[in-house]
């Protein structure tokens, strides 16, 4: 009996050493067990490490049953007191971990081993011209467009990277409802209605491709209790959506920090997977809270909602190639929800803007 306990002992370290050497992050046994502080919780972690299948980690043969969450994040410039430029987006998305349809393709991808996640979601987008009361919007102003987009994403996390794929299709113009929902909106808050929806860019189909990676590392904090982590991003999105390249990343502090890669806006992935369950870095507690901020570099070199129609004539502005972003928020995670509220700042996006974008985001998430 005892030679068997030792030929599984061994056998399991042999696993996770072979694990480890063939991981893309570079990350070490110690390094990831950092921060675990019962001999409990340093076996959980190592069993996630290792791939183990009774501990919610879903491998690409789909030996776990699927886990969905599903997620609504609306963005809105009311919240600070405008209501210019980008005024509204809304997006509404479901995610399964587990076996899926994309695992072939995930497959082929350099990156594309880890736990893998599947997204789909919808939106749409709102934007107009500093005055809405003008019937004939100022031709130097941002030019009124609307957007409506599907997406579909791959999720890839392995310990403490991610990565995301993601494409987007939908039209731009009269056929995204942009002008119906706002002038309605407005009707019932009984404000102002949109005056110059005749000057919005003509339809035309969309399609953007986006990939994301993100890494996360524990700068302070042992175990369950107070925690302080960086998440530095990458992302590029290219199509005749939006083309640009962006830099930059979040800090977070708080209590019970959740296992995942923290929060996004619209403009990029727009939903990232949600907490993992099981073998969180913090010990599985049942909720946390935390704050959160985070700045961003953007090079734009194509934006329709700027530069016009590719095809047609229509209203447009000169962007500008470089453009910062600046966020803070704070977030509240239980077993089944994670609730979530930031105030974004955008640089000034085409030249002449007088005043700089603020919008606040607000983000619910339901797990099961």
């Amino acid at each position: 009996m005892n030679i068997r306990l030792c030929l599984l002992r061994l056998g399991l370290c042999f696993q996770v050493g072979v694990e480890l050497r063939v991981r893309g992050c570079g990350e070490t046994m110690d390094g990831a067990l950092n921060g675990v502080s019962t001999d409990a919780e340093r076996a959980g972690a190592r069993d996630e490490l290792a791939g183990a299948p009774g501990n919610g980690r879903v491998d690409s043969y789909g030996e776990n049953p699927r886990e969905w969450a599903v997620s609504v994040r609306w963005e809105n410039d009311t919240f600070g007191g405008t209501d210019r430029f980008y005024t509204d987006g809304v997006s509404i998305s479901a995610i399964h971990r587990g076996a899926g349809w994309l695992d072939g393709f995930a497959d082929w991808l350099p990156w594309g081993e880890g736990q893998r996640s599947v997204g789909y979601d919808v939106g749409q987008v709102i934007v107009t011209s500093s005055d809405k009361l003008l019937a004939f919007p100022d031709p130097k102003d941002r030019p009124y467009a609307g957007a409506l987009l599907a997406g579909l994403t791959l999720h890839v996390e392995k310990g403490r990277c991610y990565h995301g794929l993601k494409l987007i299709a939908g039209v731009v113009g009269p056929w995204s409802f942009a002008e119906e929902i706002q002038t309605e909106v407005h009707r019932m808050a009984g404000v102002d209605l949109p005056q110059g929806w005749d000057y919005q860019l003509g339809n035309e189909p969309v399609v953007d491709v986006v990939y994301e990676h993100r890494r996360r590392y524990r700068l302070w904090g042992d175990g369950p209790g107070f925690a302080f982590e960086a998440l530095p991003t990458g992302t590029v999105m290219l199509g005749n959506l939006l083309t640009q390249g962006q830099v930059g990343g979040q800090i977070r502090w708080g209590y019970h920090l959740p296992d995942d890669f923290g929060l996004t806006l619209l403009r990029g992935m727009g939903h990232l997977p949600p907490p993992r369950r099981a073998g969180t870095a913090t010990g599985g507690s049942s909720w946390g809270a935390y704050c959160y901020g985070g700045v961003h570099a953007n090079l734009v070199l194509h934006n329709i909602t700027l530069d016009g129609n590719t095809w047609q004539d229509s209203r447009s502005v000169d962007k500008e190639l470089f453009v910062p972003a600046a966020e803070v928020g704070a977030a509240v995670t239980t077993p089944h929800f994670v609730t979530a509220f930031s105030y974004v700042f955008m640089g000034r996006e085409f030249e002449g803007q007088k005043q700089n974008s603020e919008f606040g985001a607000f983000t619910v998430t339901y797990l099961f």
